[in-house]
């Protein structure tokens, strides 16, 4: 956290890191509603899995600065299939 004082925030979050993630996600909300003017009630998130294989790939912030990106998200009893874009045994 030190380093977001110092350099900004990351182009992608460690999501497991957080101990307590659900204050995180809140404040993307908050944070969104803010800047675009709307009620954080009307907010949902979204989600998209995306082809980098890790956040070392990760080189630029999300388009016009609206979300984040985020790593360290584990299943237990499942993994992601990358070709066939499902969640597999």
């Amino acid at each position: 956290m030190r380093g977001w004082l110092e350099n900004g925030n990351p182009q992608c979050y460690w999501f497991s890191a957080f101990f307590f993630p659900h204050g995180f996600m809140t404040g993307i909300l908050q944070t969104h509603a803010r800047r675009f003017a709307i009620a954080i009630d009307k907010l949902s998130f979204g989600f998209e899995i995306m082809s980098a294989e890790s956040s070392e790939y990760i080189e630029d912030y999300p388009e016009d600065g609206v979300g984040v990106y985020i790593s360290g998200l584990y299943m237990d009893g499942a993994r992601w299939d990358r070709e066939l874009q499902v969640i597999t045994d």
